[in-house]
């Protein structure tokens, strides 16, 4: 394998020489057309981390919004318990004030009437007091139980307003976070997507370049076999001209000769006979002989 390649290499560097020595000789130039160029499409796709980034992006403002109104609902709801508190704290205090107005009313009374009826320092006075200031402390009790009771349940309820909230928030994440994952799926969905687009766009579009190289490659071909053609017709009719190229088939002849000698004699065999350069490049008498040399079944 690592031999043919070489031969490979050694025959290419053979071309390249014989075309040089035709082209010195030849006055026909190989023309060179103008290339067109078709634009493939570019696509840098962004990574896993900008896509994330960018549906994080479009659901910022509804994460927002949505704690906003998770908070602002929660205020609202602790500002209400805590009027309701504050009523219930006031209303206590209103009411408890009245009873101890009421008491030193009926308190004043009963000391008034006393006095009247001569009674002051009888045991009268101090059974009538008593019995006075035994039902005040018994409706000052009522009243502080019965707020009491109604404040202790707001303040419940307004510390179980932060637990709702979390509960809420942690709930709106979670709703959140599959709204997220949902948009960046179909984030990379557009991206695959877009790149295979563009994939397929771009294969098109060197199958085009290919065939446009190719019709170009071939018309500057064209255009110089033909100029070959016209020069060798013209040539032909001039002897000195007919001198110069037979000069060249022996130069390339000598070239390929050595190089066929540098081959064993099967390589050499199966050299000429498998490509067609040595028939192009010479004429019928150099090529004779080459193939006298080289071409005939190895014995």
């Amino acid at each position: 394998m690592a031999n043919n390649v070489k031969i490979n290499e050694s025959r290419d560097e053979l071309e390249d020489e014989i075309s040089r020595l035709e082209t010195n000789y030849s006055a026909a130039v190989k023309p060179s057309l103008p290339k067109v160029t078709l634009q493939e499409k570019t696509y840098d796709p962004p990574d896993d981390g900008a896509l994330k980034k960018s549906a994080e992006s479009e659901l910022a403002s509804y994460r927002a919004e949505g704690e906003k109104s998770i908070r602002s609902s929660s205020e609202a709801e602790k500002t209400e318990l805590n009027q309701k508190r504050d009523a219930y704290e006031g209303a206590k205090t209103t009411a408890e004030a009245e009873l101890e107005r009421r008491y030193e009313a009926a308190a004043r009374a009963i000391d008034n009437d006393v006095v009247k009826r001569g009674l002051a320092r009888s045991s009268v006075a101090a059974v009538e007091r008593g019995a006075l200031e035994r039902e005040y402390l018994g409706q000052t009790a009522a009243v502080a139980r019965e707020y009491a009771n109604n404040i202790s349940k707001l303040e419940s309820d307004i510390a179980a307003v932060d637990k709702k909230l979390q509960t809420a928030l942690n709930d709106f994440n979670l709703t959140y976070a599959a709204k997220l994952n949902k948009r960046l799926n179909e984030l990379k969905a557009e991206r695959e997507q877009k790149l295979q687009e563009v994939i397929e766009y771009n294969n098109e579009i060197k199958r085009k370049q290919a065939a446009l190289d190719n019709d170009r490659l071939k018309t500057e071909s064209d255009l110089y076999t033909a100029a070959l053609g016209h020069e060798k017709q013209e040539n032909s009719l001039d002897g000195a001209a007919n001198q110069r190229r037979d000069e060249v088939y022996k130069a390339v002849f000598e070239r390929m000769d050595a190089f066929l000698g540098s081959l064993d004699p099967q390589q050499a065999f199966l050299e000429i006979r498998n490509h067609s350069m040595y028939r192009q490049h010479l004429s019928n008498y150099y090529y004779n002989r080459l193939y006298d040399k080289y071409g005939r079944e190895v014995k």
